[in-house]
């Protein structure tokens, strides 16, 4: 977050008077400076004060965006890297995160365990699918009664400003919120703000390629169900799903 301030300078020479009229000439010009600078110091703090209430004002997501990523999984001595795309539209309550391979995500490695399989997640009208397209298997996880709704664009506004940092040479602000885990979010620090990454401890680390970045869904048709993807199809009994459906 920056801002910058124009300070005026005073005069630094007045118009030439008699003796006794310049002496009362002067007295005059510093007590209008003096009260002028007193002015121009108010001023400065009281943009001051709104520029750090601004910065410090946790960021709110656009309504949709998409952008490609990269992840890190660790599990004890496991560990694993993964790309993807994720695809948010608030606006129809629609998510879908792709992953190349689901192997390490908690949801889709609770279905098809220790395989090395893409996986997506689907969320839409209320509910979280899991969808495995090379074993053209897909199930209903959970609903948004029990957690698996879209992410409110707001979902950040309880966060705690961290700082700013500099990541791959990108000047970002991070924000900690607490969830299941904590979570340290990171932002691009100008004003379009744009989602850096996020980093959920202790075991997962996503971070956005900023070049994919869009501000909207290119294609409206990503979050269409296959046709396989039902609610009476519920994910196995021994996975994530199951207590969360309950």
């Amino acid at each position: 977050c920056f801002f910058f301030l124009m300070i005026r300078r005073p005069p630094r020479s007045t118009q030439s008077r008699s003796s006794a009229a310049s002496d009362v000439y002067k007295r005059q010009v510093s007590t209008q400076s003096t009260w002028g600078q007193f002015q121009e110091m108010k001023y400065i703090l009281l943009v001051a004060i709104f520029a750090l209430a601004v910065c410090n004002q946790p960021p709110v997501w656009p309504n949709q965006w998409q952008a490609t990523f990269k992840e890190t999984n660790v599990y004890l001595f496991l560990r694993g890297e993964n790309t993807g795309t994720y695809y948010y539209d608030w606006t129809n309550r629609n998510t879908r995160l792709d992953r190349d391979n689901g192997k390490f995500d908690r949801y889709c490695g609770s279905v098809h365990k220790f395989q090395d399989t893409p996986c997506t997640h689907f969320v839409t009208e209320g509910k979280r699918y899991l969808h495995f397209p090379e074993k053209n298997d897909c199930c209903y996880c959970c609903d948004s009664a029990h957690g698996c709704d879209v992410l409110k664009p707001d979902w950040l506004s309880a966060a705690q400003y961290t700082g700013n940092s500099r990541q791959d040479g990108i000047e970002v602000e991070s924000w900690t919120i607490q969830g299941l885990q904590k979570n340290i979010y990171y932002n691009t620090a100008d004003e379009r703000r744009i989602p850096f990454g996020i980093d959920q401890q202790p075991n997962n680390k996503v971070f956005y390629n900023l070049g994919s970045y869009q501000d909207s869904i290119a294609d409206p048709s990503v979050f269409r169900l296959p046709e396989i993807c039902r609610p009476e199809n519920t994910c196995p009994t021994f996975s994530v799903c199951t207590p969360l459906r309950d």
